[in-house]
């Protein structure tokens, strides 16, 4: 498959920004390269963004045994010292390896500049596979230590790629860079872009090696490193929640959408006016009719004077005025008895029955599953409910009765 690495520049880009790039099917043979607006780059199974070493930072840092979702947090208060800007504000990324000591390195960059990056290409329906670093540190093995000078006659970079980091800055200020550095680079190589070869040679004061930005980009997309973690990881959910961010962003401040945000903000506000328009119309329904049992009640039983919970009182008063007439209730042993002899499969007879008020229970019925539920649903159809407990069939009145 092949694959479309393209260098970013170090502010965001516009609809006309031309790209470094190299294509490449391998990582080793160059297929083509050049410069190119984004319309018109090279058609590729995936595409790589190299971030510029001005736009980084290396921090080396003792990782505690996190899990990922709380490692960006740890991150944060580990780095929070060393950092020029509030950490929330940077991208933070680890490195794919960690010493025998544990130390790993931590890349940092402007977060804001890396979203924009990634929804540039997104929204242009070229989404990247993976965001690496130009340079990053050589590991262990001191002989990988280099100088590498890019850019352009104005703007040339020199970026100082060791064990201990990657630090970069003007060519113009190479004393003062290789005078930071912890380690030598007497014997270095020195890796320079056609166009500044010159250049470097003056400045440095020492011979130089010929690399393309081609070769250069290609060695670039060799690194195991993924600069995209966290939150902006490169996956499908995090490319949605991105593109969703980016269109929430323009609907809510472009002016082309000013009509639909009022359309939008009307609707909203219609609908919480009859919400409470609707809610208003249900109390005032409801309190109807509780003052119409309220007031049923009262003229039922003038005796009742205070009214706390009107059915219940009724139901109450109900059962004192059947017990002073004579008249059975469905609670009663005798309702009770006739209902469930209804129900019962014939030939059945319990071997004991105990009742209290409102419960009857039937013991040594024996009821199989099917008999338990016809049964059952024979005594709800009269407003009683029945289980099955063991041997036992327990029958209680149900509200009402």
């Amino acid at each position: 498959m092949s694959t479309l690495t393209l260098a970013l520049p170090p502010v965001r880009p516009l609809a006309g920004t031309e790209f470094d790039y190299v294509l490449s099917d391998d990582g080793q043979a160059v297929l083509g390269h050049g410069t190119a607006p984004l319309g018109l780059l090279p058609a590729a199974g995936s595409l790589v963004l190299v971030v510029p070493a001005r736009c980084l930072s290396w921090h080396a840092v003792k990782l505690p045994p996190l899990a990922a979702n709380r490692l960006r947090q740890a991150l944060e208060g580990i780095l929070e010292d060393a950092l020029l800007d509030e950490p929330g504000n940077l991208a933070l990324a680890v490195g794919p390896g960690r010493a025998l000591d544990g130390i790993s390195w931590v890349a940092a960059c402007d977060k804001s500049w890396l979203r924009s990056m990634l929804e540039f290409f997104e929204l242009a329906k070229r989404p990247a596979s993976r965001v690496i670093p130009q340079f990053a540190p050589v590991g262990s093995d001191p002989a990988q230590r280099r100088l590498q000078v890019t850019g352009s006659a104005r703007d040339a970079q020199l970026a100082l790629v060791d064990t201990d980091g990657v630090l970069c800055g003007p060519l113009d200020m190479a004393a003062e860079l290789l005078g930071a550095a912890r380690q030598g680079f007497e014997g270095a190589t020195v890796f320079v872009e056609p166009a500044l070869a010159e250049l470097a040679e003056q400045v440095l004061a020492r011979p130089v090696t010929i690399q393309t930005p081609a070769e250069g980009l290609l060695a670039s997309s060799r690194t195991d490193w993924e600069l995209a973690q966290f939150d902006l990881a490169i996956s499908s959910g995090g490319r949605m929640a991105r593109r969703w961010g980016q269109a929430w962003k323009e609907f809510a401040r472009a002016p082309g959408w000013r009509a639909a945000r009022w359309g939008v903000s009307l609707l909203l506000l219609a609908n919480l006016v009859g919400l409470n328009a609707w809610a208003w119309r249900q109390e005032t329904t409801l309190q109807t009719r509780r003052e119409q049992v309220r007031g049923l009640l009262s003229q039922t039983f003038p005796k009742v004077r205070t009214i706390v919970d009107a059915p219940l009182q009724m139901e109450r008063e109900l059962g004192l005025l059947r017990q002073t007439s004579g008249a059975l209730s469905g609670s009663d042993l005798e309702v009770m008895l006739g209902a469930v002899g209804s129900a019962l499969p014939t030939g059945l007879t319990p071997t004991a029955i105990n009742y209290s008020p409102g419960e009857l229970v039937l013991k040594g019925l024996g009821l199989k599953a099917s008999q338990a539920a016809q049964v059952g649903s024979k005594l709800q159809s009269q407003s009683y409910t029945a289980r099955i407990e063991g041997e036992h069939l327990v029958v209680r009145a149900g509200a009402g009765q």
